[in-house]
């Protein structure tokens, strides 16, 4: 079975474009908002999430926050239109494995959540491992 990956995003027009950039990868979920977000990931259970940071309501930290307290194994790549180093240190303190500046170039994209993918590779799973980087 494919694995799936959790698109959250209020813009339509991002999700849409990392659907089709991703969907050879994986299978795709999205939401369009950070409540939303938190029912999908405990309804559809996936692999990876690709998370906003600035939303209306409910934002990318909050899930952030929520979503590893109710799962501390979930994968989590924050995408965020903000290239601030603190905000950055702030999404990967609290658990983000990786901190990705749009826009975003679709290759390296697709790269970054196949690593996040490979049981083998996967970084940031191995024990003693800083379990994120920045991609820009």
């Amino acid at each position: 079975m494919a694995p799936k990956i959790l698109v959250v995003d209020d813009d339509a027009d991002t999700r849409r474009v990392l659907r089709y950039v991703l969907e050879t990868v994986a299978q795709i979920v999205e939401a369009e908002g950070g409540a939303q977000a938190l029912l999908r990931i405990k309804s559809e259970r996936p692999q990876l999430v690709l998370l906003d940071l600035v939303m209306p309501e409910v934002g990318g930290l909050e899930v952030l926050v929520s979503a590893l307290k109710d799962d501390p194994t979930l994968k989590i790549i924050v995408l965020t239109g903000q290239s601030d180093i603190g905000v950055a240190r702030s999404a990967l303190e609290r658990g983000a494995r990786a901190f990705i500046t749009k826009p975003i170039d679709p290759e390296r994209l697709r790269d970054v959540v196949e690593d996040f993918l490979n049981p083998n590779g996967g970084r940031g799973d191995a024990e003693g491992r800083k379990p994120w980087r920045v991609v820009g």
